[in-house]
């Protein structure tokens, strides 16, 4: 077997006989009551403020004592990430200004998980090759999670001919992937994440959104459709449930399919919070999206 923190990962587990499987947030059955983060959703503000303006600004989050004060997260993704619609301010950074927590985060917009080997967006800019020589990541440096966005990027229509294939359970090694996919690079960005932090790998999805036949509702969008997107986070989820099989700590923080997260807002508040329904603006990633995050991580860490 070779001598990587994957195979050392896969042999502890094959000799122990025990496979804990991991997923969503909640308690991990030993009797612990899963933290209650306080959303602060409020309808009156559509009638009173923009959800860029000033207020919501990461400077003016308020500080909280933490369980994840000094935690450090990277994340990687595209837009969404790194809050194309709200002045590049999105989840990481308000989740360090409330907590105090480190975020570092390697964020392009436009980019794809897939690698065709292009001068662009979807080659040398994609999420694979900028994991491998990011400037922001510290390869050398213990952290506590990474967090990778399922790229709405890679749903468009004339891209699903990119996704590849789920490998085989026996396929864990970074050269096994096919980084020119998109499944084979979320493999890949596990196993390289595996091998250079050994540290948990959390992918997350954006809200629930409709296909363009629901054209009106605020939350439609015609590509890429909701049918095509949920299709691809349910890949992911599949992914998942392969690595957790040796007990490599690989979750999915699936906005798209909790029904609960999505309903806590109004179709009102959901048009004003959001700049289309791809994009959060400041408000909606701060009071709507960010206490998702904040619960997730409290739970997946073990910090409650």
């Amino acid at each position: 077997m070779k001598t990587t923190k994957i195979a050392a990962t896969v042999l502890a587990a094959l000799l122990s006989c025990s496979v804990a499987v991991a997923c969503g947030t909640s308690g991990g059955g030993d009797g612990k009551t899963p933290p209650e983060i306080a959303y602060t959703i409020d309808e009156s503000l559509v009638d009173t403020a923009g959800a860029n303006d000033e207020m919501f600004y990461k400077k003016n989050v308020e500080r909280i004592e933490s369980p994840l004060a000094g935690k450090t997260i990277y994340w990687l993704g595209s837009s969404v990430t790194y809050g194309a619609t709200s002045g590049g301010e999105a989840v990481p950074e308000f989740l360090e200004a409330k907590t105090g927590c480190i975020s570092k985060k390697d964020a392009v917009s436009g980019t794809t998980i897939f690698d065709d080997g292009n001068t662009s967006d979807t080659g040398e800019k994609s999420y694979t090759r900028r994991l491998v020589n990011s400037t922001v990541f510290n390869k050398n440096e213990k952290i506590d999670a990474f967090i990778c966005q399922i790229s709405t990027n890679d749903a468009l229509s004339s891209r699903k001919k990119n996704w590849g294939a789920i490998t085989p359970d026996d396929k864990l090694y970074q050269e096994d992937f096919d980084r020119s996919t998109t499944l084979g690079g979320i493999e890949f960005i596990i196993a390289y994440v595996t091998d250079t932090w050994n540290c948990p790998v959390y992918f997350y999805s954006g809200a629930e959104f409709f296909d363009k036949d629901k054209s009106s509702s605020p939350r439609a969008n015609a590509s890429p459709t909701g049918t095509d997107y949920g299709e691809l986070v349910g890949k992911v989820l599949e992914i998942a449930a392969k690595w957790q099989k040796y007990n490599i700590d690989v979750r999915v923080i699936d906005l798209f399919n909790d029904k609960d997260f999505n309903a806590k807002v109004s179709d009102t508040y959901y048009s004003w919070a959001v700049n289309d329904p791809i994009h959060p603006k400041r408000a909606g990633y701060l009071q709507w999206w960010m206490p998702y995050f904040e619960r997730f991580l409290l739970v997946a860490l073990d910090l409650y």
